[in-house]
This record gives C-alpha cells, sequence and structure tokens, in this order.
C-alpha cells in the first residue's frame, strides 16, 4: 500500500470511529438529561426513579466495559463495535415510542452499555490501522467524539423540542446512528479488502506465541496496567463528582447565575473538543533513546502529567470557592484534562501491548474508571448532607488529582509488544 492510501485509509478510520463516540456517547449517554424535564412530564416518573435508572446506566457501563473486552478478543473488534452501534440505533428509536418508565429505564441502561462496547474495543482496531507516531493524536481526536455529539445536540435539540417534541429527537438521533452503521459495515469491508490484497499475509503464529497469548490474564495485572488501572480509579474519583457537582455547587453554594454557568459548561465543551488532539500530539512526541538503543515515550508520559496538573489545578479553584471568571478558568482546566486523560491511557496501552491484551486492558481502565466515578458521586452527597456544602468534594477531587499526577510520574516507558499482524482489519475474520 503506498503512503497516500495509508494516510487516507488512517484519515477515514479516524472520522469514522469519532463519528461512532458522538453517535453512542453524544446521542446515547449524554441525550437524556437534556431532554429529561420533557420525558417526565409525560412517561410520570420522577427524580428519584431517574437517579435509579442512572446508577444502573453506570453499572452497566462498568460491566460491559469488561466484557466488551474479552468479546473482542473472541469475535473482533470490528464487529462488536458494528453490532453496537446498530443496537444503539435500535434503542434510541425505541426510546422514541415508548410510554413505561421501565421500558425507558431497559433502553437507556442498554445504550449506556452499547457506548461502553464501542469505545472499549476500539484499541485493538487503532493499533493495527493507525502509525505507531499518530496513535495518540488519533485516539485524542476520537476521545473528543463525546464532544462533538454533545455540541451536535446542543443544535438540534431546542428546535426538535419546540417543533416536534422530544420523541422528535431520540427518533432523528437514531436515523443518524443507523445511517452511522451502514456506513460502518462499508468502511470496514472496503478496508478488510484492501487489508487483504495490499498487506503482506500474516506469518502463523508459533505455539510459543499461541502460550504467550494465553497468559494474557496474568499479563494484565503487571506494573505498568496497574498503574494504568489507579489513574484511571483516580480520574473517575475527582472528574465525575467534579462534572456532577458543578453546576449545583456555583448556583447553590456560590450563588453564582445561570448564566454564568452555562458559560462555564460551554468553556468545558469547547475546549474539550481541542485538547484531545493537543495532548495527543504531545503523547506522539519521541524522546531521545536509553542506553539499551529503545525510544523513550516521553511525549506519552509528558501528555498525561499535564492532563493530571490541570485536573489538579480546575480541583484547586474549584474547592476555593471562586468568583465568575476564576469558576471559568476552572471550566478551561477541566476540558483540557477531564476528557482527554481517558485516551491518554488507552493510548498508552496501545502503544505498549498487542491489540488483543490492548482491547482487555482498556476494558478493566473503564470499569476502573466507573468505579471511581460512583464512588466519587456518593461521597459527594454525603459531603453535601453532612457539611451542608459541595466544597469538600473539590478538595477530596483535589487530593486525588495530586496521587494521580505522582503516579503519572511512575508510569513506565515500555516498548511496545510485537504485533500481532498488521493487516488492517485482521479482526473481521
Amino acid at each position: 500500500m503506498d503512503a497516500s492510501s495509508r494516510v487516507s485509509h488512517q484519515l477515514a478510520i479516524t472520522l469514522l470511529l469519532t463519528a461512532v463516540i458522538a453517535a453512542t456517547y453524544g446521542f446515547g449517554v449524554y441525550l437524556f438529561p437534556v431532554v429529561l424535564p420533557q420525558m417526565k412530564h409525560d412517561i410520570g416518573f420522577d427524580y428519584a426513579q431517574a437517579g435509579y435508572i442512572t446508577a444502573a446506566r453506570q453499572l452497566a457501563n462498568v460491566a460491559m466495559a469488561l466484557l466488551s473486552g474479552l468479546a473482542a478478543a473472541r469475535f473482533g473488534a470490528a464487529r462488536v463495535v458494528l453490532a453496537a452501534t446498530a443496537l444503539s440505533a435500535v434503542d434510541l428509536a425505541g426510546l422514541a415510542f415508548i410510554d413505561k418508565t421501565w421500558m425507558m429505564g431497559t433502553a437507556l441502561v442498554t445504550l449506556n452499555a452499547c457506548a461502553a462496547a464501542t469505545w472499549v474495543p476500539m484499541m485493538a482496531l487503532i493499533a493495527p490501522l493507525i502509525d505507531e507516531r499518530h496513535q495518540a493524536k488519533a485516539i485524542g481526536v476520537i476521545g473528543s467524539g463525546t464532544n462533538y455529539g454533545v455540541l451536535l445536540n446542543g443544535l438540534m435539540v431546542p428546535a426538535l423540542l419546540a417543533s416536534w417534541g422530544w420523541r422528535s429527537v431520540w427518533l432523528v438521533s437514531a436515523v443518524l446512528t443507523a445511517v452511522l452503521s451502514g456506513v460502518i459495515a462499508l468502511m470496514f469491508a472496503r478496508l478488510g479488502r484492501s487489508s487483504r490484497t495490499l498487506s503482506p499475509r500474516a506469518v502463523p503464529q508459533r505455539p510459543a506465541e499461541r502460550s504467550r497469548e494465553r497468559s494474557g490474564l496474568r499479563r494484565m495485572l503487571a506494573r505498568q496496567y496497574l498503574l494504568v488501572y489507579a489513574i484511571a480509579l483516580l480520574c473517575g474519583f475527582a472528574g465525575v463528582p467534579f462534572i456532577t457537582y458543578f453546576s449545583a455547587y456555583s448556583h447553590d453554594d456560590l450563588h453564582l447565575g445561570l448564566d454564568v454557568t452555562a458559560h462555564a459548561w460551554a468553556l468545558v465543551g469547547l475546549v474539550g473538543v481541542v485538547s484531545g488532539l493537543v495532548l495527543g500530539m504531545i503523547g506522539d512526541m519521541r524522546g531521545t533513546p536509553d542506553r539499551n538503543g529503545y525510544t523513550q515515550r516521553d511525549g506519552m508520559r509528558t501528555a498525561l502529567v499535564c492532563a493530571g496538573i490541570m485536573l489538579l489545578c480546575a480541583s484547586l479553584i474549584a474547592a476555593s470557592r471562586p468568583g465568575g471568571y476564576a469558576l471559568m478558568v476552572a471550566a478551561v482546566a477541566l476540558g483540557f484534562s477531564f476528557f482527554p486523560i481517558f485516551g491518554l491511557l488507552h493510548a498508552y496501552v496501545g502503544k505498549t501491548s498487542e491489540p488483543t491484551l490492548a482491547a482487555m486492558v482498556c476494558g478493566i481502565c473503564e470499569a476502573a474508571f466507573g468505579v471511581g466515578g460512583a464512588l466519587g458521586n456518593v461521597l459527594g452527597g454525603l459531603c453535601k448532607t453532612a457539611f451542608g456544602s459541595f466544597q469538600p468534594v473539590y478538595g477530596l477531587a483535589a487530593v486525588a488529582s495530586v496521587i494521580l499526577v505522582g503516579l503519572t510520574f511512575l508510569v513506565p516507558n515500555t516498548r511496545r509488544a510485537s504485533a500481532v499482524c498488521q493487516s488492517g482489519l485482521v479482526d473481521l475474520r
């Protein structure tokens, strides 16, 4: 395959996977809060029931994060991503016609599971398809797909709500996601044919290589991956409650106007759109060779440290009971840290392991993030009850961020393991 064909294929797969994240997370996960008041009025559920559904969605995300990595190793990452995207379209369409609370809850829980089933296996696709020197940038852009989906929601939802109601929002989202599923199928088929005709034939695995694959569970507990799990856990613990209680804290505790909060949220979204690419570019920078001749991955560690420091700055500013302008600075710091850091962790895993192992490790990483976020939300609610303020939430986030930054300095510069096969969509077998 010539250089121009490789570049075009890499760009196409990056944009396609970005669209998948925009659909499954932007529509599937973050659309419900936008139309919640209208759905509550028509269907007749209360906010307590909505809270239970939200908790169940988080549990579904954690469970599917673990299962989808194993499913990608067994059935192929491309098949898992395609099936999850198509199922998301079906669930979105179903939400346009539901009239019972339990039906809504089932569809929303399934949507969260589908979102996790698209994000986790992507590493097994990205590693063979994207050149290693561009992987962090690609993953940064793909991870920012959530922001693109949220921004699209902001443009689409008000007009649809005013004209045809909340059911039209779900239906239009379903149509867009269904079209995306068709594009995915065509693109994967095309890339699969290209890789078979233009890429070198994969070398059959030796028995020793198969034995190393069977030891994957043991390798998932290696020191470098334990550090990744810990960073993901702390990121969820610090970042998720930061976002969950941000509006309530600024309005109830800081007594800032709703326009200030809205502007802060806009900054978080806008900064998040570009931060993944910026930190991904840093992550792809190569350092100097060590004494053994291996290139040090100083860029990945630098990007992780930068994201952790920005999260720490955002938490410290929020914990200081800021005014309106300082809150904007905290929002910018949050946008540069919380959204990209998970993509950076996935990029690090992809650069240091073969695709099959990377998918399983990223699944555990996603689950650790979910557990950390759930724990942070629970402690945040307890802080509000015990102290009458959300301020301690941001103090806890700052402490977790300090530990997170410390752990990023310990992340080893490990040379990437040998790839299983360099052909494009080998997992579509």
